[in-house]
């Protein structure tokens, strides 16, 4: 069994996420979008799919109309378990009662709110098109369909955000009563409008410090941290993302979606009008394919393990693709649990506090 990932990468208006903007008289491409999804989504036909996330760009920027189509796609295609989680991406100022209404009769059961911030000053930073008010508006609206859960997408650590600033944010967000929390940290992408401007983000030391007012504060009000950037009440964990994470395999359809299926990791093309032009000449969409070894599958396990609280059975890790981590691999780990960065309880390794703070140098340094 696989996860589907569909990506929808319109939007209104050009923002810090954006890939594609649709403009007046555009929106005919996004039918042309969906046909080619129809197409793509072909070579798939009877695939059984446990998990569904519609994300990317604006997916609730479709009509009713266009969603419609875009799930007669997904159950005229694919193999859909029942009962399955199926979540839904939303901006806020394109959440609409009857477009929530239609996507919970679909079978819409998770849907993930791009909040960002609740601070109109980091709102504008990063080109949002809604206020405060219009995101806890948007919230309400879903929560009362009762879809099932709600997740809230935030970030911190903007230049020059206080404390105070960050605790109003997280105090914000608890009062909405979402079971879930995807929260991660500003990052400036090279070539990016932040970069090119030579912003200059706050230094780690500040970071570490940030993130455990985070932690302390979503743990007093309930929520437990079960990957390095998500927390959630009990029962509401993202089975789709802990798949994912677990070294599952997942099919992506749309411009730039990436898969990991039999044993193959590619991705597509990431301009949308070159993706149609090739879906519609009968030619695949994939800009680069590998097939991935079992030890860059092993290793893939190891490091996406340690980012979840659980961590990583390393009898496991060997049942399910042999002994294959060399000796160097073993004796890292074993230097970094005597420096306190990993932690190990029988057979299962995890990243400790201290080591959250520096995953992505504990991650280089198991990689061979």
């Amino acid at each position: 069994m696989a996860s589907l990932y569909i990506h929808i990468p319109f939007c209104e208006k050009k923002c810090f996420y954006c890939s594609f903007v649709i403009a007046v008289g555009q929106e005919n491409k996004i039918d042309q979008y969906l046909k080619c999804l129809k197409i793509e989504a072909q070579k798939y036909k009877g695939t059984k799919i446990e998990t569904i996330y519609v994300g990317g760009g604006t997916p609730s920027l479709l009509n009713t109309s266009q969603i419609n189509q875009l799930f007669e796609i997904i159950y005229e295609t694919f193999d859909v378990e029942v009962s399955l989680e199926i979540s839904f991406e939303f901006n806020p100022e394109s959440v609409e009662q009857n477009k929530v209404s239609i996507l919970k009769k679909l079978g819409v059961n998770r849907m993930s709110l791009g909040v960002q911030s609740f601070n109109e000053q980091y709102l504008k930073y990063l080109g949002r098109n809604h206020s405060e008010q219009s995101a806890l508006n948007a919230y309400r609206i879903i929560h009362a369909e009762n879809v099932g859960s709600i997740n809230v997408d935030m970030m911190f650590m903007f230049p020059g955000q206080t404390i105070m600033e960050l605790e109003d944010e997280l105090k914000i967000f608890t009062q909405m009563k979402s079971e879930h929390l995807s929260l991660y940290t500003l990052t400036l992408e090279k070539n990016s409008r932040f970069f090119t401007k030579n912003i200059k983000l706050d230094s780690e030391k500040l970071q570490a410090k940030y993130y455990e007012i985070v932690r302390k504060v979503l743990e007093n009000e309930g929520f437990k941290q079960y990957e390095i950037s998500n927390f959630s009440k009990e029962g509401y964990q993202s089975q789709h993302n802990l798949n994912y994470w677990s070294g599952g395999e997942y099919i992506g359809l749309g411009v730039g979606a990436h898969s990991f299926f039999n044993g193959r990791m590619y991705w597509n093309v990431s301009r949308l009008m070159l993706y149609m032009k090739m879906i519609q000449d009968e030619r695949s969409a994939i800009e680069h394919a590998e097939q991935m070894s079992v030890l860059k599958q092993c290793e893939n396990a190891l490091l996406f393990g340690l980012r979840m609280n659980s961590g990583v059975d390393i009898n496991e890790l060997e049942k399910r693709y042999g002994k294959i981590l060399n000796s160097e691999q073993y004796d890292e780990i074993h230097n970094l649990i005597k420096s306190k960065l990993l932690l190990k309880e029988g057979n299962t390794i995890r990243v400790s506090d201290k080591g959250r703070l520096v995953l992505d140098e504990i991650c280089s340094r198991l990689i061979s």
